[in-house]
């Protein structure tokens, strides 16, 4: 996937708040349609805080979709997610 992936800013909408990242998409299998990334540049702690809640990644084209975060540890400014539905891209 690395090869495939663009970058874009991006905002984590939790809640009422929107936090600024950069964001690194793309598809992990094409045929399923089934996508993801890296986000980077997130707030200290904010990755540990995050897990478990609804996170929803708005883009700069206006796409909103759900995203799960994947397994880490807690202190990362950067983290590896899963997102939900059709690719917004």
């Amino acid at each position: 996937m690395a090869d495939h992936l663009r970058s874009e800013d991006g905002w984590l909408i939790l809640d009422d708040q929107q936090i600024a990242v950069e964001v690194d998409l793309g598809l992990f299998l094409p045929v399923t349609g089934s996508w993801g990334g890296v986000l980077c540049n997130l707030p200290p702690g904010l990755a540990g805080a995050i897990r478990g809640t609804e996170v929803r990644l708005r883009l700069e084209n206006g796409q909103v979709r759900r995203i799960r975060l994947l397994a880490g540890p807690h202190d990362e400014t950067s983290v590896s997610f899963v997102g939900e539905g059709t690719a917004p891209f």
